[in-house]
């Protein structure tokens, strides 16, 4: 709890830094998720004011903009997108409507992985491919200078404060990836099981594996929950991850029958650096707890 509680205090003190751009300038932005909404923020200062489309605990494969959204995208300066299905269909109808908004793929050159499930299928959109690349402080690097780069585009007049927001950020994220990566280090190649395949990035980057109950992009039948008990029992699995955004029957299911638990790790939460560190510290505490080390 104190390592926690140290580590909310670092980001606190660091979002104190940040320098705010010149008076008069005012820019209104929308970010498709709520991790945007964190990297805009920092780098914007109290430049303007930043929207989500997708609230907290609303579920992005499933979402739908209200009218009233829909509206006030329009009349926003940028819109920061993620590549994720329903923002093509958002686009072609916000641009009937505002064709001067700009709109901005965050993601940019990140290399986008695909979506593979404990069950040995990829997504069941075999052209989607997994959004959550801010679950990666690397990724958070380039999603803030994406960020930096177009502000100062729209307000060269604050281009210096921007940069230097971005330097800050880029700064504590670098520190945050050194730190979970030092944590972590011990449990490399060893796997962890969750409900829904989002955290791939963070796996990735720090050599692990997730291996998730949802098969093909539904939840598993009888079959499919009796091989994966029998796999989490071999690998002496205790906890099952699970998001607040899906149903979380299954991973219950699951936990129930290897004598475990169900520990909630939110994707979406808009505090990514602070978020990351909760998932490391659970993800650690769960690894530790079969032995592994």
């Amino acid at each position: 709890m104190m390592r926690f509680l140290e580590k909310q205090i670092a980001f606190v003190a660091f979002g104190i830094a940040l320098v705010f751009p010149s008076a008069g300038w005012a820019i209104d932005v929308f970010v498709t998720v709520p991790p945007q909404k964190w990297v805009v923020e920092n780098i914007l200062g109290n430049g303007g004011t930043v929207n989500v489309l997708v609230k907290n605990g609303q579920d992005p494969h499933t979402f739908e903009p209200t009218p009233k959204q829909i509206m006030a995208l329009s009349r926003a300066k940028i819109w920061f997108t993620m590549n994720m299905p329903f923002e093509n269909r958002l686009r072609n109808k916000v641009g009937q409507v505002a064709p001067d908004l700009r709109i901005v793929d965050m993601i940019g050159d990140i290399e986008k992985h695909s979506i593979h499930d404990a069950h040995g299928h990829d997504d069941h959109d075999h052209e989607a491919k997994d959004p959550h690349v801010w679950l990666s402080p690397v990724n958070l690097e380039v999603m803030a200078a994406t960020t930096a780069a177009v502000l100062s585009e729209e307000d060269a007049e604050n281009m210096q404060q921007y940069n230097q927001n971005l330097q800050a950020v880029q700064k504590s994220l670098t520190e945050l990836h050194a730190r979970i990566g030092q944590q972590l280090a011990p449990y490399a190649g060893s796997s962890f099981y969750v409900f829904h395949p989002s955290f791939g990035y963070f796996a990735e980057e720090y050599g692990l594996q997730q291996k998730a109950v949802e098969a093909g992009g539904k939840s598993p039948g009888p079959r499919q929950i009796a091989a994966l008990v029998a796999k989490a029992r071999e690998d002496r699995v205790k906890v099952i991850f699970v998001q607040p955004q899906f149903d979380q029957k299954s991973g219950e299911t699951i936990a129930r029958a290897i004598d475990g638990e169900v520990v909630s790790l939110d994707a979406l939460a808009e505090d990514v650096p602070a978020n990351l560190a909760v998932m490391a510290d659970s993800i650690e505490q769960a690894l530790s707890d079969r032995g592994i080390k």
